[in-house]
Parts: C-alpha cells; sequence; structure tokens
C-alpha cells in the first residue's frame, strides 16, 4: 500500500505570502489577522471557526463606531 505524503507547510513563508498579497491588493492586515491565518495554516483553527473570529470582530468594531457617532 502506497503511503500518501502531505506538503510541510512553512508557515513563516506563507504567512509574508498572504500579508504581502493583502497590501498589493490595498488591505492591510493586523496582528490580529495575521495571527487567524497562522493558526488557519498550522491547523489550530477552521476556516469556519475563522470566519466567524471575523464576524464578531467586525460587529465590535461596528458597535464602536456607532456609540462614536452617536455620542
Amino acid at each position: 500500500m502506497a503511503t500518501k505524503t502531505v506538503p510541510v507547510v512553512d508557515v513563516e513563508q506563507s504567512l509574508a505570502l498572504i500579508e504581502k498579497g493583502q497590501q498589493l491588493a490595498g488591505h492591510f492586515p493586523d496582528a490580529e489577522d495575521m495571527d487567524r491565518a497562522r493558526r488557519i495554516l498550522t491547523g489550530e483553527l477552521s476556516p469556519d471557526a475563522a470566519r466567524a473570529e471575523m464576524h464578531a470582530a467586525l460587529a465590535r468594531d461596528a458597535a464602536a463606531a456607532r456609540a462614536v457617532a452617536h455620542g
């Protein structure tokens, strides 16, 4: 029986590529964004869980912006 190998992901190189790609697209990921990407690459976080984290963070940011706008 042949063993199928999974390619080893160079996390640091992958993160550098993700960050540069985002910058070239006009986006500037912060430390929280890059940590989320790192956790996906290492398998600590599923893409669905990452999506939920992003939605929660965006909701917090929107609520804070509304609070400032309304005094």
